[in-house]
């Protein structure tokens, strides 16, 4: 199959799913192995696909940045509020990525694992009809913070980082378009840091560029498809909080994880 098509396909995936409550490592896992995209498994494919969901957030909300920003200056309480929670829901996510890189990484290479995490992102979904609501709040730094809790169990290979923290926080009662601008912010840096850290890691082991193999063309096709779908899926994921049918992803992500659970275990 064509590198190209590949690669636009990969970044595809990874613009819908790292938005929508679906899991994006699971997905990319699950279709690297059934369309045998094996030139597509890299470290550069990952960096360039994450980075275009990136530039797709801080688009999107750019004015909420800017705003946020500026009040930090004007010394305004909400966006410090929001910029400490931010910080703190960072936490989670280093401690664990530290101390369990190893088994991270392992668990990314058992489409089995994944497909019973995507089981578990579905009624942790469906659990939000039932016990989550829009109680009007605002994000505090300890509701940032357990924010971040879901955001590093959401590093399982197959569980849904958007899906966890969101849905923590409709159990907390936070405003849904609140919770969805903190969702996706909230990973910007995350993602910034564990990027560098792996393009550093890869340097130090090998001296040679995450990026080696990789031409300019597929490059560029990669990141600017990512970025245009993540765009999209971020404005999309925001009318569907809006709109309260977030927790209808449940269904697709237990339909996707059992079909897939079922087929590791007789293959």
């Amino acid at each position: 199959m064509d590198t190209y098509f590949q690669m636009a396909l990969l970044a595809i995936v990874q613009g819908l799913t790292e938005f929508l409550p679906v899991s994006s490592s699971g997905h990319l896992v699950l279709a690297k192995h059934f369309l045998g995209f094996e030139a597509m498994s890299g470290l550069g494919v990952e960096l360039l696909l994450h980075g275009g969901t990136v530039v797709a957030v801080l688009v999107y909300y750019h004015r909420l940045i800017v705003e946020i920003v500026t009040g930090m200056f004007r010394g305004a309480r909400q966006a410090w509020m929001f910029a400490v929670a931010v910080l703190l829901s960072m936490i989670p996510a280093v401690v664990l990525g530290m101390t369990c890189e190893a088994q991270l990484e392992a668990s990314a290479e058992s489409p089995l694992f994944v497909s019973g995490c995507l089981v578990f992102t579905g009624c942790l979904l469906l659990t939000t009809r039932l016990w989550g609501h829009d109680a009007g709040k605002q994000v505090t730094p300890l509701r940032g913070f357990l924010m971040g809790i879901a955001q590093a169990v959401a590093m399982l290979p197959g569980v849904s980082r958007s899906g966890s923290t969101i849905a923590m926080s409709r159990f907390l009662g936070i405003k849904a378009e609140t919770a969805a601008a903190f969702s996706f912010l909230m990973v910007v840096p995350v993602i910034l840091g564990g990027n560098l850290l792996h393009v550093l890691k890869a340097m130090g082991e090998t001296g040679e560029s995450a990026f080696e193999g990789l031409t300019p063309g597929l490059a560029i096709l990669g990141f600017i498809v990512s970025a245009v779908v993540g765009y999209a899926s971020v404005a999309w994921m925001v009318r569907l909080l809006n709109r309260r049918h977030f927790w209808r992803f449940g269904f697709y992500c237990l339909v996707v994880g059992l079909l897939g659970f079922i087929y590791f275990c007789c293959a």
